[in-house]
């Protein structure tokens, strides 16, 4: 099944500019090429392409009075440049592959340009023309600035073009972009339909967007094999499937249980891809040659979400509703371990360095770890938090999304002490998180249908001015004033 990254012939790239620009020429240029400057030392080429990065160089400055050059460079699609201001639009008429079309904006003016995909959103590229003030940067880039004990900690958000995606769970791979599902709803208290929506998107915000085959397919999960491979369960669908970035293709695998409603996901060192199947109370196996195995759960009615896979090759799951974690060791044999806190409903779970077990309480408002044997909870700070992914990082800290608190956090599991970050967009519920290379942190904002990034200890490359989101150091038993929409 060919995944299809665009839909249409002709794509319409539309550049707003923020600040006041001159025009040249008010109105249309009808041909390709009608807009021709005089020959200046100040010259730009700007390509564009149908793939990811769609705009090369993504972001860039350039002086007062220099003429951009955009160039299609194909293979196929057509598109159209559109530059609008207070004092008039100059559109670049139909600019085919192998073509060009070239605006010089005026000395004496400063701007923020942003081209962009009239149809797909997620395809721009911007220039910062001369000196332009941080507030107008700032707007175009969907930037937050925020101070953390010196440390400079910014936020990005990226629209999504789908709407009602409701972004979920999501995975950094190797190249740093982030995959992630774009499943809709027609679960819990989310009342849109289901879609059938992969995105792939790149640190710079580029997206590419994958189609399931099956309609209304509901994904729900995701981890990453091979390189440029994702594994995702299809809630609704019923089924797994396989993208391929590089080939752009999909296989979907159906399960034997009908109805099983697949859910967490992860993938063993020998290419195993391990599922959890919450309504069919089972896990289930898909093997590299294609194979299903499924193994029942000793518990009924569990309602099994999240699964990792430790350093011994032993599966690990959530049992939500039998306020347990299960392990499924390498002999076929289950073992569970109770949780303290009643009704603690268990989601997230992951594996650190050291081959601990981590999860989340989302009713229990708590962090759990199993460690030889062993379970020990620590409690956030603030009510009704709701911790939803866990996953911890290289130095050791436990990061995990707060569902209903609008929170990003971590935990030191040595001193016990939390940091909690609020995310700029109020009531999002954020689900799952990621780390890049460099430690930034990626979350899916669910209700807000946007992925952002955490930007931590990074210099910021346009942006500067004064804070207006804060983080929270918390010690355990520490309380909060604040108050907390508990969907």
């Amino acid at each position: 099944m060919t995944a299809i990254y665009f839909t249409g012939i002709l794509i319409r790239v539309v550049t707003t500019v923020v600040a006041g620009v001159v025009m040249t020429t008010p109105g249309h240029a009808q041909e390709r090429n009608a807009q021709s400057p005089a020959a200046s030392a100040k010259t730009m080429t700007v390509t564009i392409q149908d793939e990811a990065p769609y705009f090369v160089p993504k972001r860039s400055s350039i002086p007062q009075g220099t003429t951009v050059t955009w160039k299609n460079i194909g293979p196929s699609l057509i598109h159209t440049i559109m530059i609008r201001s207070a004092n008039g639009n100059v559109t670049s008429g139909s600019i085919t592959p192998g073509h060009s079309w070239s605006f010089a904006f005026k000395d004496g003016e400063d701007a923020v340009v942003r081209s962009s995909c009239e149809i797909h959103p997620y395809m721009y590229g911007i220039l910062i023309v001369g000196n332009p003030s941080s507030e107008l940067v700032r707007a175009v880039e969907s930037e937050s600035p925020a101070v953390n004990a010196g440390a400079t900690v910014r936020y990005r958000e990226f629209p999504l073009p789908v709407a009602d995606s409701i972004p979920g769970i999501l995975a950094v791979d190797e190249e740093d972009s982030t995959w992630f599902t774009m499943g809709g709803g027609g679960f819990g208290n989310i009342f849109v339909p289901p879609l059938s929506n992969i995105g792939r998107m790149t640190s710079e915000g580029d997206l590419a967007v994958y189609t399931l085959p099956t309609t209304a397919a509901g994904p729900s999960g995701i981890v990453l094999g091979e390189h440029g491979v994702a594994y995702v369960t299809e809630f609704f669908g019923n089924k797994i499937a396989r993208i391929d970035a590089n080939t752009k293709t999909v296989t979907e695998f159906p399960l034997p249980t009908s109805n099983a409603w697949p859910t967490g996901i992860a993938r063993d060192s020998s290419g195993n891809i391990w599922f959890s199947e919450t309504n069919g109370n089972k896990i289930g196996k898909l093997t590299p040659q294609g194979s299903i195995v499924e193994y029942p759960l000793p518990t009924a009615d569990t309602r099994s979400t999240g699964i990792a896979i430790d350093h011994e090759g032993q599966v690990w799951i959530s049992e939500r509703d039998a306020n347990k974690i299960a392990c499924l060791r390498r002999d076929g044999s289950f073992v569970e371990y109770a949780i303290p806190t009643a009704n603690a409903k268990p989601t997230g779970i992951a594996v650190d360095a050291a081959n601990t077990i981590w999860f989340s309480e989302r009713e229990g408002n708590k962090i759990g770890k199993i460690a030889a044997g062993k379970m020990t909870e620590f409690p956030l700070p603030q009510a009704h938090s709701g911790p939803f992914i866990v996953m911890p990082d290289r130095e050791g800290k436990v990061w995990f999304s707060e569902i209903f608190g609008n929170r990003i956090g971590h935990l030191d599991p040595n001193s016990g002490n939390t940091e909690e970050f609020r995310i700029p967009s109020n009531d999002s519920w954020p689900a799952g998180i990621a780390a890049d290379s460099v430690g930034n942190i990626w979350y899916a904002s669910q209700l807000k249908n946007r992925v952002g990034v955490l930007v931590i200890n990074q210099p910021t490359p346009m942006v500067t001015g004064a804070a207006n989101n804060r983080s929270e150091r918390n010690e355990p038993g520490g309380k909060s004033a604040e108050s907390l929409n508990n969907q």
